[in-house]
């Protein structure tokens, strides 16, 4: 099988595609309820997930290694 991607870049890869579909999620969810579907809703939900997503992607790495370390904590081998 063919891999792009060593596996010491498997933590930052996964955060990016969480961060990306909770942010795309989230974004559109939030734009519904504060503005509704008009007509220029995709345009408004573009703008809030160009905002959304960054901002996901750097709380995803610094709260992985928080959430990490305390479910460590929290469970046992």
């Amino acid at each position: 099988m063919f891999y792009i991607f060593s596996k010491k870049y498997y933590s930052i890869i996964f955060v990016f595609f969480i961060s990306f579909g909770m942010s795309v999620f989230m974004s559109c969810v939030i734009t519904i309820v504060n503005t509704g579907l008009q007509g220029d809703f995709l345009y408004r939900w573009g703008i809030a997930w160009m905002f959304a997503f960054p901002l996901a992607f750097l709380a995803g790495n610094f709260f992985s290694l928080l959430a990490k370390k305390f479910t460590d904590k929290l469970t046992k081998v």
